[in-house]
């Protein structure tokens, strides 16, 4: 019982982070940038948003799949059609 659990532990971590960023494929995010990355340690979507959510005060992450590069942000500026990104904002509380 407790393998089963932890091996469920990752994908509900991850369930709960998509929970708090409203994903758009097909779009990436200009704005005020706190950090970019372009190791394979965050060459996937996932893997950017996760990175994006243990940051403090970010509010916004575009990842580049032709670059492999992922990008967080402060502040967000405008977003703009790019097809080999895609970006993840946080979602105002109701």
């Amino acid at each position: 019982m407790k393998n089963i659990f932890l091996s469920i532990l990752p994908i509900l971590s991850i369930l709960t982070i998509a929970d708090e960023y409203q994903i758009k494929e097909g779009y990436a995010v200009s704005g005020k940038i706190s950090s970019v990355k372009t190791s394979s340690k965050y060459a996937s979507v996932e893997k950017c948003m996760s990175f994006a959510t243990k940051r403090e005060g970010i509010v916004a992450f575009t990842f580049d799949s032709k670059k492999d590069k992922c990008t967080i942000y402060k502040t967000i500026r405008s977003i703009k059609q790019d097809a080999s990104s895609t970006s993840g904002m946080v979602e105002e509380s109701k």
